[in-house]
């Protein structure tokens, strides 16, 4: 089974996977960075600085595929 590498960035920095999970393929790390990127989402909400956060798949064959995330708060205009 091919081993696929998660590394993340946000706003703190870039932090590289060198562990990586085996998985059967591209489609079930995709998934899997899917339900990563939704629990960080909880993190980033509770972060006002915090905007972007993404996730870059590697396995040096199919990769890398990114799947990024994007909050944007904006307060409504005071009329």
């Amino acid at each position: 089974m091919p081993r696929y590498f998660f590394d993340v960035q946000d706003g703190e920095g870039v932090f590289v996977d060198d562990i990586g999970l085996e998985l059967s393929g591209m489609d079930a790390a995709i998934r899997e960075a899917r339900r990563a990127l939704a629990d960080m989402v909880r993190d980033v909400l509770r972060d006002e600085s915090a905007r972007e956060v993404l996730i870059r798949i590697r396995d040096g064959a199919e990769g890398p595929v990114v799947l990024s995330v994007t909050l944007t708060t904006e307060l409504p205009e005071q009329g």
